[in-house]
C-alpha cells in the first residue's frame, strides 16, 4: 500500500467531507425527510423514517470526522504563516464540538431504527428526534462559531480571492449564527432556517474544497 501524505490526506478531508456531509443533509432534510413533506415541525414524521434514510444517516458524523482531519492539517500550515493561529486554534475548537453534537444527535435518531423490541412507550422515536434536534441545534450554534472564526483566520493569511473568499464565508457564518440563536429560542423560525442553512452549507463546501485543493496540491 501507498504512502500518502498529511497535506493531500488532510486536502482530501476538506474536499470529500463537507461535501458529503451537505449532500447528505439535502438528502435527508429536503429531498427524503421532513422538508420534502413540509413540516419541519412535525415529529410525527421525522420519528419514522425510510429505510434509505436509516442508511444514509450513518454517512455524515464519517464525513464531518474526515474533514475535522483536514482542519487539523490546515491549522499546521496556518500555523507556519503566523496569522491568527491562536484564533484559528480556538476555531477548530468549535467544530470539534459541533461535530461531536451531530454524532451524538445522528446516534439517537438510530434508536428509531430498533424494531421489534418491548416495552418501550408509545411515541418514543419522536422524544428521540426531539432530544437529538436539541441537541445538534445547540451543537451546531457551536460549529458554526468556530466556522465563524476559522474563515477568518483562514482570511487573515491569505491574499486575493482566497482572502476574499474567506471573508465571505465569515459573514455566512455569522449568518448562522443569527440563525442558530433563532433556531434556540423560536421555533417558528425553523422554516427560515430551513431556507437559509442548505445555501450556506453548499457555498461553505465550495469555499473548504478550494482550501482543500491548495492543501492536496502543496507537496
Amino acid at each position: 500500500m501507498g504512502n500518502i501524505s498529511a497535506s493531500k490526506l488532510g486536502g482530501l478531508g476538506l474536499i470529500i467531507g463537507p461535501g458529503l456531509a451537505t449532500i447528505l443533509y439535502l438528502l435527508l432534510f429536503l429531498v427524503l425527510g421532513d422538508g420534502a413533506s413540509g413540516g419541519v415541525r412535525d415529529f410525527s414524521v421525522t420519528s419514522d423514517p425510510s429505510a434509505l434514510e436509516r442508511f444514509l444517516w450513518i454517512f455524515p458524523g464519517i464525513s464531518l470526522i474526515f474533514f475535522l482531519y483536514g482542519v487539523i492539517v490546515l491549522h499546521s500550515d496556518i500555523k507556519e504563516n503566523g496569522n491568527n493561529e491562536a484564533l484559528f486554534r480556538l476555531g477548530t475548537m468549535g467544530l470539534f464540538i459541533g461535530i461531536v453534537g451531530i454524532i451524538i444527535s445522528s446516534g439517537l435518531g438510530f434508536g428509531t431504527n430498533f424494531e421489534g423490541l418491548t416495552g418501550l412507550s408509545e411515541g418514543y422515536g419522536a422524544t428521540l428526534n426531539l432530544v437529538g434536534g436539541s441537541i445538534g441545534t445547540y451543537t451546531g450554534l457551536i460549529f458554526s462559531i468556530g466556522s465563524l472564526l476559522i474563515a477568518w483566520a483562514v482570511s487573515s493569511s491569505r491574499q486575493g480571492g482566497q482572502r476574499i473568499f474567506g471573508c465571505v464565508i465569515a459573514l455566512i457564518a455569522a449568518i448562522n449564527v443569527v440563525v442558530g440563536i433563532l433556531n434556540l429560542v423560536d421555533t417558528s423560525t425553523w422554516e427560515i432556517g430551513g431556507i437559509v442553512t442548505p445555501i450556506t452549507y453548499v457555498l461553505y463546501s465550495i469555499w473548504t474544497i478550494t482550501l482543500g485543493l491548495g492543501l492536496f496540491n502543496k507537496d
